[in-house]
């Protein structure tokens, strides 16, 4: 696993609100595509993709600590991943810290 800085603090997104963000991973090189959230006081990352419709999540509606994506509502817990009416289900989700005037996650 790699530390990596994947947005500066200044292009962080404000309370309720999301960012995308694309990176290739440095060591790896596999280009990853996140939505990185700020709720409830902390920066959230996950994998910005819905596994029901394949829409976008950063394009969604934020309610709470869930994300809907933007094409069928599908509701995502930006913490844990799981699928609101489907626990089974999940995305990949990344813890995210805050240093250095920066929002890292180890990925």
């Amino acid at each position: 696993m790699s530390e990596v800085r994947i947005l500066d603090l200044a292009d962080a997104p404000e309370e309720g609100q999301s960012k995308q963000v694309r990176f290739d991973h440095p060591v790896t090189e596999i280009i990853y595509t996140l939505g990185v959230y700020f709720a409830k006081g902390r920066y959230l990352a996950i994998i910005d993709l819905c596994k029901k419709c394949e829409s976008t999540l950063t394009r969604g509606k934020l309610n709470g600590m869930y994300v809907l994506c933007a094409r069928e509502q599908h509701a995502w817990h930006i913490k844990t991943g799981l699928f609101k009416f489907d626990r089974t289900q999940s995305i990949p989700t990344y813890r995210v810290t805050v240093k250095d005037g920066g929002l890292y996650i180890e990925i």
